[in-house]
């Protein structure tokens, strides 16, 4: 057992505690960050976004790892995070750093809203003097529809989201992209973590269309 498993298992009380006070809807998480692609090390509720230990990071833990956010902040809190089965949830993160202030791990509090988004919804159209429409048929507005995180658990299907999510934000098909916009692509795809998981480069030069000593050299072009 390394010495970051065993200082983080001082924090698995904690979750449980946090859990059997918030109950079943909101899942506690922590998180070794030595090893994104297996670091989840203890989940409680984990029912709700389908993740088990032994899971992946989530893209947002991998943002935050590449841009060493946790040196400035404590914790943050309230964002929205979206779930693979189309979920909506109130998450917020939690830096666990060892006594030499560096990062070791994370826990990560995951509140299920979808119901009472829709019950909001409801009594809001309610009180404006509307006709009662179903939960379901009532929009909601595109600010709230912005999820900052994506609870995946499997490390290939995280991957696989996150480069799909950066290449949808061009209207131009792969094969067309010229050597400078694949490397603004491969820009952003660093900037998100998604090479801190080991297969990110062959995915990404499978994505790209290109070949995975392409995506090494891009990375360099970068430095």
């Amino acid at each position: 057992m390394n010495d970051n498993r065993q200082f983080l298992e001082k924090f698995f009380p904690i979750a449980s505690f946090i859990a059997a006070i918030i109950g079943p809807k909101c899942e506690v998480v922590v998180h070794d960050v030595s090893d994104p692609e297996r670091s989840i090390i203890f989940i409680e509720n984990g029912h709700i976004s389908g993740r088990k230990v032994g899971d992946a990071s989530t893209d947002l833990v991998l943002k935050l790892l590449k841009a060493e956010a946790y040196r400035e902040e404590q914790f943050i809190a309230n964002y929205k995070a979206s779930g693979k089965m189309g979920q909506s949830f109130r998450s917020s993160t939690f830096f666990i750093k060892n006594d030499d202030n560096e990062l070791v791990g994370l826990m990560c509090l995951n509140i299920d809203i979808t119901h009472m988004e829709a019950a909001a919804e409801w009594i809001q159209h309610i009180l404006q003097g509307g006709s009662p429409l179903p939960p379901a048929s009532i929009e909601a507005p595109q600010e709230d529809k912005q999820s900052k995180e994506y609870l995946q658990g499997n490390a290939d299907d995280l991957l696989t989201h996150m480069i799909a999510s950066v290449i949808s934000k061009i209207n131009i098909p792969v094969d067309r992209l010229s050597s400078q916009e694949k490397i603004e692509l491969v820009r952003e795809l660093n900037e998100q973590g998604v090479f801190l998981l080991k297969g990110g480069v062959s995915q990404v030069a499978a994505a790209l269309a290109i070949s995975e000593p392409t995506v090494y050299r891009y990375l360099q072009k970068l430095k």
